[in-house]
């Protein structure tokens, strides 16, 4: 039987895993059994990659993309074996895309175990992370759904659009609140939106209720990037489990940045950092300093608020389900990660 109470119980900490603290007991097994299947999904005879990919997705995530699709599935004839490999496909998308990101960035940490990249190399870990994209592609065919093929391929390649927009922008102290806007959408929320929308489509769910939940994926996803970019600026390294500022010494101008450039008694000073390729410990954190003491700190808490009431709003007329009270959930813990 659907366990149709929700625990609502908020962790101190912001450990990925504290998100499946918002889902039904079911959902959580069905996840549960998504991760073996994740594990199946980029195994591998190639004793270099094997175990490091194994334990890549091993480490945990939020599984937040799996975990929505699974949820919206369910406005139409739910079938868990049928939405299964759609839900290891949006999981093994958001992982291909992080071992990329950790290529560009070097980064030699990945969810707390060392990256692809600092384990294997740069030109080892991009073919780990091409693999995973072949793999999703296998698990999309295997649908034989064209529809579903097509429109996840055309999302994949305009989230490709957004992390190159995001390196085309580096160290741009002009980067415009549309461009912001415009990069945050690829780079993150259309995989909500997809994951939203392919979760409705395979169950057969009304073009209505699809059209409903792809907005909410769209707002709810722009909603946590908002809230990524912020925390990078005010969040606890103990709690981030990263050094803040991630964003100002990779040269990524964020909103909270970009409103400081325009509000700060400071902003020339702002903007002579942010343009330096090399930048001192110190400058960072002065950098951090005038950024937090700015209006885009409360700038973009209240649009990351905006967007979640929003990504709420686009369910007022779906189906009173026990889900949709999972989605109003989800969507509010987004911004909780910032108190």
């Amino acid at each position: 039987m659907f366990i149709l109470m929700m625990e609502c119980l908020f962790d101190e900490e912001l450990c990925g895993d504290k998100v499946q603290r918002l889902i039904p007991g079911e959902l959580k097994e069905e996840l549960s059994v998504l991760d073996e299947e994740l594990k199946k999904a980029v195994f591998t005879r190639i004793n270099l990659v094997k175990n490091p990919l194994i334990e890549m997705i091993s480490s945990g995530g939020k599984r937040l993309r799996p975990a929505l699709l699974l949820i919206c599935a369910r406005f139409g004839q739910y079938d868990f074996e049928k939405v299964k490999p759609l839900a290891a496909a949006v999981e093994l998308i958001h992982t291909a895309t992080l071992v990329h990101d950790d290529i560009i960035d070097d980064s030699p940490l990945r969810r707390g175990v060392p990256s692809l990249q600092a384990r294997l190399g740069k030109d080892v870990a991009v073919f780990a992370g091409d693999f995973i994209f072949c793999r999703v592609f296998e698990l999309l065919t295997s649908l034989d759904r064209f529809d579903i093929l097509h429109r996840t391929s055309r999302v994949m390649y305009k989230i490709c659009e957004g992390e190159i927009k995001q390196r085309e922008d580096l160290f741009n102290t002009e980067i415009s609140f549309k461009n912001y806007l415009y990069r945050i959408r690829r780079k993150t929320a259309l995989l909500f939106g997809l994951s939203c929308e392919l979760g409705a489509t395979i169950t057969g769910a009304p073009a209505k209720t699809v059209r409903a939940l792809y907005q909410y994926g769209i707002r709810m996803g722009t909603s946590f990037q908002l809230t990524d970019d912020l925390l990078d600026i005010t969040g606890d390294e103990k709690k981030l489990g990263k050094p803040s500022g991630a964003d100002i010494r990779e040269g990524v101008i964020t909103l909270p940045a970009i409103i400081a450039l325009k509000t700060s008694p400071e902003k020339e000073e702002l903007r002579h950092i942010l343009q330096k390729k090399n930048r001192t410990t110190d400058e960072i954190q002065k950098a951090l300093y005038i950024v937090r003491n700015s209006g885009g700190v409360e700038y973009t808490r209240n649009l990351a608020e905006i967007y979640v009431k929003k990504a709420i709003g686009s369910l007022k007329d779906l189906p009173d389900i026990p889900m949709k009270k999972v989605l109003i959930n989800m969507s509010e813990y987004i911004v909780k990660r910032l108190l």
